[in-house]
């Protein structure tokens, strides 16, 4: 068997990581389009919550990896960390088979086992696919906490124009942070919303270029914000709501948002709008009002956990969880 050294990531591994991926992800999908280095110095560097990544060498070369990204969470009231597990790759020839042995799962307990902890990462959480989460479930402790339903809406002649009363938000500041307050009392888990992440999340995205939508009241308060994204997932030629912050008590900041959400979808030629929403949030009734109508999907978002106190159900009722916070949209 080769020796392999399992270690955290190292500043200079970068270019044997973009390789890997390369290799790994090009050899499967045709439409493959390979990640530049300023896009993963953006993931990975530039994360103000940080950076989750290790990787196994063999004969100084780097043949696999496991990566997170990290969001800063409030959970009751409690600032911790929760990471997103993105992406673990392997070279073929370095597998040794998917069981307890094989390397990319001696990798992942190596990672888990450097992260999470109840003085550490408090859970990780993804929605791995097929073969990823049979992995993860049988010998990496997944959990499921829900199969996703998305709430959509087939597009008809309308707006293209934003409403009055919408502005497109160039870049976030202080702001961003005391409308999340006024949201996220009622939740129990959260990845904060502030400038740093927003800023970090959507303006300053290297490859795909998300709306900033706000609505502020007379004074100039921001009351509201969506952030949309034309994408494929799930159905083709959507536009995505892939953020939503308006606080239950505003339906009028909603509803100029999901005008808003709408109009540019129809600007960019999309077929439907999409969006994740939790099922226990009011504004899932609210967007079916508007005619959204809620879609089952294949993807299960599932959590290896590390704190006792939250247990998937537990997680499955209190987490404001959204687009945001992956890389699916």
């Amino acid at each position: 068997m080769p020796e392999y050294t399992l270690r955290e990531y190292r500043k200079g591994d970068e270019h044997s990581l973009l390789e890997l991926s390369t290799r790994v992800l090009g050899a499967d999908h045709p439409d493959f389009f390979p990640q530049s280095l300023d896009e993963w110095n953006w993931s990975a560097l530039q994360n103000p919550a940080g950076l989750r990544l290790w990787v196994a060498v063999h004969e100084d070369q780097i043949v696999a990896q496991f990566a997170g990204r990290p969001f800063r969470m409030l959970i009751h009231g409690e600032e911790r960390i929760f990471a997103h597990f993105t992406e673990g790759l392997c070279l073929p020839d370095h597998q040794l088979g998917l069981d307890p042995l094989g390397l990319l799962v001696a990798l992942a307990d190596a990672y888990f086992g450097a992260y999470g902890g109840i003085e550490k990462d408090w859970a990780h959480f993804g929605y791995p696919m097929e073969e990823a989460a049979r992995v993860g479930d049988r010998h990496l402790n997944y959990e499921i906490v829900r199969t996703q339903l998305i709430l959509s809406k087939e597009l008809e002649a309308g707006p293209t124009e934003l409403p009055l009363g919408v502005e497109r938000i160039e870049r976030f500041d202080h702001q961003a942070r005391w409308l999340y307050e006024r949201c996220c009392g009622s939740w129990g888990v959260s990845a904060i919303r502030d400038d740093a992440f927003y800023n970090w999340r959507f303006i300053d995205h290297p490859r795909h270029r998300y709306r900033c939508f706000g609505v502020r009241d007379s004074e100039g308060i921001l009351r509201g914000v969506a952030v949309y994204r034309h994408a494929d997932w799930i159905f083709e030629n959507v536009g995505f709501a892939v953020e939503w912050l308006v606080p239950p008590e505003e339906p009028e900041v909603g509803a100029l948002l999901g005008e808003a959400i709408e109009a540019q979808a129809r600007a960019d030629g999309a077929l439907r709008t999409g969006t994740l929403i939790p099922e226990w949030s009011p504004w899932f009734r609210t967007f079916q009002d508007w005619g959204w109508l809620v879609h089952p999907s294949d993807f299960s978002l599932r959590v290896r956990k590390f704190h006792p106190k939250f247990p998937p159900e537990a997680l499955r009722d209190i987490w404001w969880h959204q687009l945001a916070e992956t890389e699916l949209v």
